[in-house]
């Protein structure tokens, strides 16, 4: 089975929102060509929805490393921000949000910063035997001979 096979297509009204926003790729004419935006933003796309790590991005994509430094240069230029935000309303405008079944996340406050780490779980191994009530009579050791 080829690797392009697994990924998932994108779809061409997703390039429609982000191309005309994404700065174009500048290619001097020295070394390898750069990879296009258009490979770039399927290989990210494919990286978020799945939850791979950039290291396990398939060869039908172009580095992990390229990729991240493509979203980089795309976020430093706030132009992955507008164009998300462009399909966010695009999808709102198609298929409507109802904003009263919308889940943020299921914590209310921000984490503390210097806060104590939480306290070590305590030990579930299982004892071999009854803990002793007193130390054992009779069968002591001897200090000395007798």
């Amino acid at each position: 089975m080829r690797l392009q096979s697994i990924a998932r297509r994108r779809p061409d009204e997703v390039w429609a929102a982000f191309e005309p926003v994404l700065p174009p790729v500048v290619w001097k004419g020295e070394g390898r060509p750069p990879a296009s935006n258009h490979a770039c933003l399927h290989g990210l796309l494919y990286a978020l929805v799945t939850g791979i790590g950039w290291e396990y991005v398939p060869p039908c994509f172009p580095s992990g490393k390229t990729i991240r430094r493509r979203r980089e240069v795309w976020l430093t230029a706030d132009a992955f921000r507008e164009a998300w935000r462009r399909s966010a309303e695009r999808y709102e405008a198609l298929r409507g949000v109802n904003g009263d079944q919308i889940l943020i996340d299921g914590s209310k406050k921000p984490s503390k910063k210097g806060a104590p780490p939480p306290a070590a779980a305590p030990s579930i191994v299982a004892s071999a035997g009854p803990p002793p009530t007193s130390p054992p009579t009779g069968t002591g050791s001897s200090s000395g001979p007798s």
